[in-house]
This record gives C-alpha cells, sequence and structure tokens, in this order.
C-alpha cells in the first residue's frame, strides 16, 4: 500500500489513473483514454525518430482528441457520450493509419479489439450495430486497397483475409459471452453494495437519534434546574449533539469515508452561539481548505470545539463580543488545528492545563486521543495549537 505523504504529494494523478465513481464503467474508460494516450505518445516518438511523420501527425491529432474528450468526460460526466466519441477517435485512428500504411502495420491487430471495447461502454444492440459499421469499413478499405495495390500480400491471400474475419467473429462472440457475464456480477455487486450503503447509513441515522434522544432527556432536566447545575447539563447536551452532528452528516452524504471539516465546523459554531452568545456580537471564521476528515477524528475535533468555543463566549469576550477563528491545515497525512479569539485572554496560559475543569480534561483527552498534544499560547486573546496525523 502506498505511504500516506506519497498518496497526498501524487494525488492528482492518482484521481487521474484512478478516479473515484459510482460507475465502474467511467473509471474503466478513463483508463482506456490514458492507456490509448500513452501508447500514442510513444508511437509518436518512434514515427518522428524514424521519418513517419504522416503517421506521427495522425497520432498527435488523436492525442489531443482523446485529451479533449477524457476533459469532457471529466468536466460533464456523460458516459454515453464519452464512449461513442472514444470509439470514433480510435477507430479514425486506427482505419487512417492502416490506409496510409497499406495494411502493412500493427494497426490491422488492433482493430480486431475494437468489439470489445464496443462491448463495454454500449448497450448490445448499439453495439452490433457499430460492429457491423466497423467490419464495412474495414471491407471498404480492403478494396480500395485492392484497387489501387492490387500487389499488397494481404489482398492477395484469401486465406489470410478469411483469418482476419474469422478472428475478428472470435473475438466478438468472446465479448459477448465476457459482456453477459460481467453485467450479471456487476449487477449483483451493485446490489449488495447498495444494500450495505442503506444499512450503514441506516446505522448512522438510528445513532444520531439514539444521541438526539439522550440529549433531549438532559435538555428537560436542565430546565427543572437552575444555576450552575442546569450550566453543567447544557454544556453535556451540547457534547452530546456534537457527536450526533457527525452521523448525521455522514448518513446525509454520499460518502461514508468522511466529513467536510469547514461544513461541520459552521454547523456546531451557528448552534452553540444561538445556545450560548446571549446577544453577544460574536463571529466565528472557519479557515480550511475542503478537508474531508474520518468519523473518529471528526468526533474529537467536534468535542473540543464545543468546550473552546463554550468556553470563548462565556470568558473570553465583553460585552461587545468579538472574533473566533478556528483554523485547519492538513498537509501529507499532518494536520495542524488552532483555534483562537481576540478575547481578554489570561495571564498565564501555561497553568490552563492543571486546572480540574471537565472541559479542559476533555480538550487534553481528545487531543491525546487524535496522537497530538494541546500548546497554549496568549498573544492577543487565547490560541489553542494541536498538532496530529491521521490515515
Amino acid at each position: 500500500m502506498m505511504p500516506v505523504g506519497m498518496q497526498r504529494k501524487y494525488k492528482p494523478l492518482l484521481l487521474l489513473l484512478s478516479p473515484k465513481h459510482k460507475d465502474h464503467r467511467v473509471v474503466l474508460l478513463y483508463r482506456f483514454h490514458i492507456t490509448i494516450i500513452i501508447v500514442n505518445l510513444l508511437a509518436f516518438g518512434i514515427d518522428m525518430f524514424s521519418g513517419r511523420y504522416h503517421n506521427a501527425i495522425v497520432e498527435s491529432i488523436a492525442i489531443a482528441a482523446l485529451l479533449f474528450n477524457l476533459w469532457r468526460l471529466h468536466m460533464h460526466d456523460r458516459l454515453k457520450e464519452a464512449a461513442y466519441l472514444f470509439l470514433g477517435i480510435i477507430s479514425a485512428l486506427l482505419f487512417t493509419l492502416i490506409y496510409i500504411n497499406h495494411f502493412a502495420t500493427m494497426s490491422v491487430v488492433f482493430v480486431l479489439l475494437l468489439p470489445l471495447t464496443t462491448l463495454l461502454f454500449i448497450r448490445l444492440w448499439h453495439s452490433v450495430l457499430i460492429e457491423a459499421v466497423l467490419f464495412a469499413i474495414m471491407a471498404f478499405l480492403l478494396y480500395i486497397e485492392y484497387l489501387n495495390n492490387p500487389d499488397n500480400p494481404l489482398v492477395q491471400n484469401p486465406q489470410a483475409l478469411f483469418h482476419l474475419a474469422y478472428a475478428a467473429v472470435i473475438i466478438y462472440i468472446f465479448g459477448l459471452l465476457y459482456h453477459f457475464s460481467i453485467r450479471k456480477t456487476f449487477d449483483e455487486l451493485d446490489s449488495a453494495n447498495r444494500q450495505k450503503e442503506m444499512l450503514l447509513s441506516e446505522v448512522h441515522h438510528r445513532v444520531k437519534n439514539n444521541l438526539n434522544v439522550i440529549a433531549s432527556i438532559i435538555g428537560l432536566q436542565a430546565n427543572a434546574l437552575k444555576g450552575d447545575e442546569k450550566e453543567h447539563l447544557l454544556k453535556s447536551k451540547t457534547r452530546i449533539e456534537s457527536i450526533a452532528m457527525v452521523h448525521e452528516m455522514l448518513y446525509k452524504s454520499e460518502d461514508f469515508a468522511g466529513i467536510d471539516f469547514a461544513s461541520y465546523m459552521n454547523r456546531l459554531s451557528g448552534i452553540l452561539l444561538a445556545m450560548f452568545s446571549s446577544g453577544q456580537n460574536v463571529k466565528v471564521e472557519i479557515r480550511a481548505k475542503k478537508e474531508i476528515l474520518p468519523l473518529e477524528v471528526m468526533i474529537q475535533l467536534g468535542i473540543m470545539v464545543n468546550e473552546l468555543l463554550t468556553n470563548s463566549i462565556k470568558y473570553a469576550f465583553k460585552e461587545d463580543g468579538g472574533v473566533i477563528i478556528i483554523e485547519l491545515s492538513c498537509h501529507d497525512g499532518h494536520c495542524v488545528f488552532v483555534y483562537s479569539d481576540d478575547g481578554i485572554g489570561v495571564e498565564e496560559p501555561d497553568k490552563l492545563a492543571g486546572r480540574k475543569s471537565l472541559g479542559i480534561k476533555l480538550i487534553h483527552l481528545t487531543a491525546k486521543q487524535l496522537g497530538g498534544s494541546v500548546k497554549i499560547s496568549s498573544p492577543e486573546g487565547l490560541k489553542y495549537e494541536i498538532e496530529f496525523n491521521y490515515e
């Protein structure tokens, strides 16, 4: 397995060679494009070196057309259009090379693989029609070659022509059998995968509902109390709700691999501000690129931000409010999380870790569970910095 650092470094290339897509045919078409482009680049170099400039021109045009089609597929995600255009490009490439080289290149062999390509991306009856057109074009080119170059050994050898047609038919029959087999297997796997996704979504949904029930019970108990007891229960309620929110975002998303940091923090901070700000003009800024973090990491960060933001609202600001900044930057699997406010700060920030409050203990405990440690400073306000790694 490739290390996390290398995965991050070569992420654009990995996405191109192995794009993430639910439809396996789209992924396969991506890889077909990349393979044909690489082959044509090699052929272009060889033909330029050997002085076969006509071949090189045809190959360069094909490379440009394939790159354009690959870009369209990436931007618009239209498999059918991209598949037809791909078949058109490679068919034009191969037939042109066959014609200008008088059936003297390996392009004749590659044409035999076109039936397999049509069956992979196009409906069966469309594939049959396209294959008939391809055979007709091949026969027409053979006839033209016979008229223009009757001494060509291929057109003078009926047995060779028969073997060529026979091989094409056998390959097409094999393609049909493969098509029916792979389609059945894919349908079975797709059905099983959908069932697993539904079950996983239902699990997260039920966990979220159960956590919300617990939070509601705590909220009802808090309403019957006053003073510090009520405040402590409300804090516990928001801690549970921050965890429930992670599960809610997971089951509502299409990707169970992780959660977007910025989206989660925006929702969490909005809930906490509405609950605790009491009319203060407190603003929260989320500074992070699109970072998708695993469930376990987001739960820990959610608990941490819940404590930090609540403390800032209660103790850091005067009546005119202030600004809270939540930052996250990740590189090569290493993340730096920074929470800061522009409040009154503290005189001895190093002694905060020694306090016995549950909130401070939770902050250090969650940092430890992430495999990191908390650095506290008070340049202007209060600042918490945590470095951690994740896979």
